[in-house]
């Protein structure tokens, strides 16, 4: 019998965010590229996590496990699902099992 160990199905872009350039009006630009693709899975999110998010002005609207990844920052780092960016608002790093929970917002 076999035990099904990666549970990280989904697929998703991860974004590397800069605000180096500046448009025509001389205004700072967010400009987010292409780091590579990787592999979520989906989890829930908790009561608390919706309410501590609100508290720091911001809605957590989903939260997804990746595998571990010390590259993947709040500031420098988004993700990008079905055509839809997300900032990053926090990370939970396991260093047991060697995984990270992101919890994610929509990019405003």
């Amino acid at each position: 019998m076999k035990k099904q160990i990666n549970n990280s199905r989904w697929k998703a872009v991860l974004m590397s965010i800069s605000n180096d350039e500046l448009d025509e009006n001389d205004r700072p630009q967010t400009i987010r590229k292409k780091k590579r693709d990787i592999f979520y899975q989906d989890i829930g999110i908790t009561a608390q996590e919706k309410f501590l998010s609100k508290q720091d002005k911001t809605e957590v609207v989903r939260r997804i496990k990746v595998r571990w990844d010390k590259t993947i920052t709040e500031k420098d780092s988004g993700i990008q699902i079905d055509s839809i960016d997300y900032n990053i608002e926090r990370i939970y790093t396991n260093v047991d099992t060697r995984e990270m929970e992101l919890s994610l917002s929509y990019v405003n």
